[in-house]
């Protein structure tokens, strides 16, 4: 084998590692967009659903604090006589 042989083949190698690195990271850039998408998703679904928990707290804690101010004002907790003054007799 002469050295133009030896030049060709080494070239063909070259070219053929070539082609299987850009295959690769063909490969690899499918799957880490993959990975990306899913973890976004992922990401995605937990905010809504961390969300979703967080309003459902706050309507809670707003209906609980209505009612007892209601209550309060109703009189139906026993610190309504502190909290609420009476109106003046000809007010």
């Amino acid at each position: 084998m002469g050295i133009a042989d030896w030049a060709k083949d080494a070239f063909e190698n070259a070219k053929d590692a070539a082609a299987e690195a850009v295959d690769n990271v063909k490969e690899f850039a499918a799957d880490a967009t993959e990975n990306v998408k899913e973890f976004a998703a992922d990401a995605t679904e937990n905010v809504k659903e961390f969300a979703a928990d967080a309003t459902e707290k706050v309507q809670d804690v707003a209906a609980d604090v209505t009612d007892k101010v209601k209550d309060v004002f109703d009189g139906d907790q026993p610190q309504a006589a502190s909290v609420v003054p009476e109106t003046p007799a000809g007010a």
